[in-house]
Parts: C-alpha cells; structure tokens; sequence
C-alpha cells in the first residue's frame, strides 16, 4: 500500500508540475507572438486556463496530502486530546463525505458533457476532458482525507504538534 501512496503522490507531483511548466511555456510563447510577431496563438489562454484548473484540483488533493488545507483549529487546539481526537476525525469525515459527493456529481457532469459532444471554443478540445479534473480531484482528495481518518482513528496518543500537522 505505502508504495501505490508513494507512486500516485509522485504521479500527482509530476502532472502538476508538467502542467506548470507547459502553462508557463505556452503563455510565455504567447506574448512573444503577440508582441514580437503581433499575432498570438488564439488557443493559449484556453488551453491554460483548462491547465489550471487540473493543477488546481490536483493541488488540492497535494495539500490535504500534506495535511495543509485552511482550517479554523481554535475549538481543536484548546480542547482536551479525546474532543481534539474526535473533531479532527469528525472534519475528516465530513471532507470524506463531500469529496465523494463531488466524485459522483462530477462523474454525472462529465458523462453528460460527453454525451452532448460538447468542445471547448479555441481548440475544439473535448469539454469533459477538463470537467474530468473535479471527479479525479476529488478521488484523490477523498483518498488523502480517509487516509487522515483512519491514522487519527488508530492514533493511541495524539499530541498536538500532529493534530496541527494533520488538522
């Protein structure tokens, strides 16, 4: 199990950073052509734009990874370990809960995009391909957050530099 952990945290790591690179890239190519040349590329901006929004849903699942999505821990931090141990198990399954919601109203948005043959308007790129990114995000989000219930559910002893690390 640690190893398919450590391949998809690598896989998101990699994407992520491809996307980036290309994003960059692209814009950057972009202005020249706009500048330099005075004609850019009609289909730059859409393709980032559908860029970021991968890296973003990917990224989100990176940070609850890393344990490193906002949170309002005040209630958590002054409470006693047990409460402490049952909120943060409690924001953890209540985030479980929401990425799944997201994973099947994502997958019912993108089978119906499909369906309707929608293309995006620049590059006549498949639109559910870019909509792809909230149920595969949100997969990978739930898998981070059950990840975080089940090592705080098995925590005997739980300090408070790990309920800050994880909450």
């Amino acid at each position: 199990m640690r190893k398919l952990d450590a391949l998809i945290s690598r896989s998101e790591e990699v994407v992520i950073g491809l996307l980036i690179l290309s994003a960059s890239l692209i814009l950057f190519a972009n202005v020249v052509a706009r500048y330099v040349f005075n004609d850019g590329f009609s289909w730059a901006e859409e393709l980032v734009r559908y860029q970021i929004v991968w890296m973003v849903l990917l990224g989100a699942s990176v940070a609850a990874r890393q344990g490193i999505h906002i949170g309002v821990d005040i209630l958590r931090r002054f409470s006693p370990a047990p409460v402490a141990k049952a909120l943060t198990l409690l924001v953890h399954g209540l985030s479980i809960v929401f990425c799944a919601f997201l994973v099947f109203y994502g997958i019912e948005l993108t089978e119906q995009t499909h369906r309707f043959g929608q293309v995006s308007s620049a590059l006549q790129a498949p639109m559910w391909v870019v909509q792809l990114a909230i149920p595969v995000g949100a997969l990978l989000m739930g898998l981070r957050f059950t990840q975080h219930f089940l090592r705080t559910l098995r925590d005997r002893e739980q300090g408070s530099a790990r309920l800050d690390r994880i909450g």
